[in-house]
């Protein structure tokens, strides 16, 4: 029995082919454009996503500082009439560095 071409067809670089970046690259955008006006995909948001969208843009719409606070708190020191909770500023320290270590 004679053996001949033993890698024959199984030689697994037979079809692969080097390409150049551009070339790859104008190749997906061609078969872009081609599924891109066949059948698009589609999303449908829940309306729990819908309400998720419209609390965060709210959010981002809002003041960062409430404005009327930040003025109360200015007068009451400019008039020496600021009184802050020594205590409750304590337990909010603590609490703070509490919260690093666990």
């Amino acid at each position: 029995m004679v053996i001949r071409n033993i890698v024959g067809d199984q030689n697994p670089y037979a079809n692969k082919k080097i390409e150049r970046p551009e070339a790859k690259e104008a190749r997906s955008t061609q078969e872009s454009v081609k599924t891109s006006g066949e059948a698009a995909d589609r999303v449908v948001l829940s309306s729990e996503a819908r309400l998720r969208g419209t609390a965060l843009q709210t959010a981002k719409e809002a003041p960062d500082v409430r404005r009327e606070k930040v003025d109360e708190l200015k007068r009451k020191v400019k008039d020496g009439t600021y009184r802050p909770d020594l205590k409750k500023a304590a337990a909010n320290l603590i609490r703070d560095d509490l919260d690093l270590f666990v």
